[in-house]
Order: C-alpha cells, then sequence, then structure tokens
C-alpha cells in the first residue's frame, strides 16, 4: 500500500551502536529513514544516495572531535546543499562550544543535546522539514502522475515509493526534463527524470530497437510524461488558492527569476535556492519479466511558496471533479 506522508532520508554518522539505534527510534517517529554509516564508507554512500535531506553527526564520529570536524569539512566540500545537524553530548557542552574544533563550530547548520530529544526534533523542522507540503497536495500529485503513467504504460504495474522531502542537488539518471510551473500560490519547476536503458527495455517492442538507435524514444516519452503531468496540475491547481492568506499568497506571485545551474560532469543541477524538493519515485515494473525502470519526479517550489495560500478544499473538489468527468457523470447547466 502507498503511503503519501512526506518524510526524508538523512546519512547517520554516529560511533555507537546502540546509540544510532536509539537516534534512529527517534527519527522514525517522524518519517525520517536513516541510513547509517561508517566512517571508512562514507565517500561509497555519498556516491550511492543521491536523495538526502540532511546529516546527524556526532561530535565525536571517528573517535574524537577532530575526526568529526574532517568528516564536517568533507561533506561541506562534496554535499554543501545537506544540512549538518551536529550532536553534543549534553546542555552543559553548550558553554564548551569554543573548546570544539573550528569546523565543528562553523559547518553544522544547528546542534542539538543528546539529554534533550525535544532540541533534536525542532532542530529537524526547522533545517529538514522547512517546508510543510499538505496531504491533499502530495496526494492529488501522486494520483494524477498515477494516471498518466497507466495512460502511457498500459501494460506495466505502477507503484511509487513514499514522497520525501530532498536537499540533494544531484541528477538521477541520464534522462531529464524541465517544465515551469506557476498558480497562485507557488512558482517553481516540476523535475522528471530517469534512467536511459532500463525504460528503452520497457518501450514496446519494436524491430532493431537499443539504446544508440532508440534513446530518442526515451527523450519522447519522457517529454509527452511530463506535459501531460504539468497539464494536469496546472489545471486542478492554477487557480486554487485560499483567501485566508492574501499576503502569502501575493508574495508567492513576486515575478523573480533566478538561473539554473548545470554541472554535467558532477551531475549536479541548482534551482538557485535552498528550498527543499518534494520528491516522488514511481516503479514501473513488467509483470512478465519482472523488469523495472524508476521514474524520479520533483517539485521544485524555488521561485515561491506559500503553504498558507495552498486551498485544501478546493484542491479535493477539483479532483472529484475530474473523477466525474472521467467516467462521463459530470452535467453541465
Amino acid at each position: 500500500m502507498n503511503t503519501n506522508k512526506p518524510g526524508s532520508k538523512i546519512l547517520l554518522l554516529e560511533n555507537d551502536t546502540a546509540r544510532a539505534q536509539a537516534l534512529e527510534a527517534i527519527v522514525a517517529e517522524h518519517h525520517l529513514a536513516c541510513v547509517p554509516v561508517r566512517r571508512d564508507a562514507l565517500a561509497t554512500a555519498l556516491q550511492t544516495h543521491y536523495d538526502l535531506g540532511g546529516v546527524l553527526l556526532g561530535e565525536d564520529f571517528g573517535g574524537s572531535p577532530e575526526a568529526a570536524a574532517a568528516v564536517a569539512v568533507a561533506l561541506e566540500v562534496e554535499r554543501p546543499e545537506l544540512p549538518i545537524v551536529l550532536r553534543r553530548a549534553g546542555r552543559e557542552a553548550q558553554g564548551a562550544a569554543d573548546d570544539l574544533p573550528e569546523a565543528l563550530r562553523r559547518v553544522p547548520r544547528t546542534s542539538w543535546f543528546e539529554d534533550e530529544p525535544e532540541t533534536l526534533r525542532a532542530a529537524l523542522a526547522t533545517h529538514v522539514f522547512s517546508d510543510d507540503y499538505p496531504d491533499p497536495l502530495v496526494d492529488g500529485i501522486t494520483d494524477l502522475t498515477f494516471g498518466r503513467l497507466r495512460g502511457l504504460f498500459p501494460d506495466l504495474d505502477v507503484n511509487w515509493d513514499t514522497p520525501s522531502v530532498v536537499r540533494d542537488r544531484i541528477i538521477f539518471g541520464e534522462v531529464l526534463t524541465l517544465i515551469p510551473i506557476e498558480t497562485a500560490w507557488c512558482r517553481g519547476w516540476l523535475l522528471m527524470q530517469t534512467e536511459e536503458a532500463p525504460l528503452i527495455e520497457l518501450l514496446p517492442p519494436r524491430a532493431g530497437r537499443d539504446e544508440t538507435s532508440d534513446f530518442r524514444d526515451v527523450n519522447g516519452v519522457l517529454g509527452e510524461l511530463t506535459n501531460l503531468v504539468w497539464g494536469a496540475f496546472r489545471n486542478r491547481y492554477l487557480g486554487n488558492a485560499s483567501n485566508a492568506e492574501e499576503g502569502g499568497a501575493s508574495r508567492a506571485q513576486v515575478q523573480v527569476q533566478v538561473p539554473l545551474l548545470i554541472n554535467h560532469r558532477r551531475r549536479y543541477m541548482s534551482f538557485g535556492s535552498d528550498n527543499p524538493q518534494l520528491c516522488i519515485k514511481y516503479r514501473l515494473t513488467c509483470p512478465t519479466t519482472g523488469r523495472e525502470v524508476v521514474i524520479d519526479q520533483r517539485f521544485v517550489f524555488s521561485l515561491g511558496w506559500s503553504r498558507e495560500g495552498f486551498d485544501e478544499t478546493a484542491a479535493q473538489a477539483a479532483a472529484a471533479a475530474e473523477v466525474e468527468q472521467a467516467s462521463g457523470e459530470l452535467e453541465l447547466f
């Protein structure tokens, strides 16, 4: 069963196994999935995980504060967009902050205290889940995307992973499409990306199909999917805005533009802001062969976002109207 409450995946850098397990239990209550990593496996973990929301770093990770400081510097160089939340031994350590290595005072976004779990929850709310994506919005996105995927791939099974909040800027796969989105309460980008070879394998059979000759087929189908999802999103949400917070809605409509930056060598893309991305991974599976391809969908509200401006009642009414239209039961007067 699919669940649509957005979570996030974070690296957990702790020496002590018992402490790491206790932290995993605490953050799991807040829809966070931990990826425990040993010091000698950190580089590999950063190559494997491209969709992280942050890092929990123990002040003695690696055996000492100096070793933890070296890790913080390495993370700052490799993935500066990831917020690092530093674990301190206890509240009394706050008065000894100057005793920490300079990098542990400079690089982490914030600290929390081991004897005060509420400080960890507050840090995660501020630095990982800074944007609140309402359930009806996430439900609506998965619903309209699911319908378009089933239309394009009627013979494949379609499922999706739990939506997540991502702060990484790493590109997934080789094929990527972008299209701007704009409503009364949000402005930004819809991004769809995938791996070329797995999708080619799941396209309808055609004589002579191979990766070299048919990469354009992948381009075409991903572009069509993006356009269909964009159209459905626009139809459902274009006029969807609450009047309760006109100030928030007007702020979302300020017509600012920032350049996109793409570094192909580093597989890196920046939207010019530190806004988190709403990420949903759809899995298309052939029931006969078991072959699978992942479509990575991102909504990046980098140019405007007003949680207060989103009208949940209007969104639900629009979704119901679409169902009636699809079933042919809608009557026009």
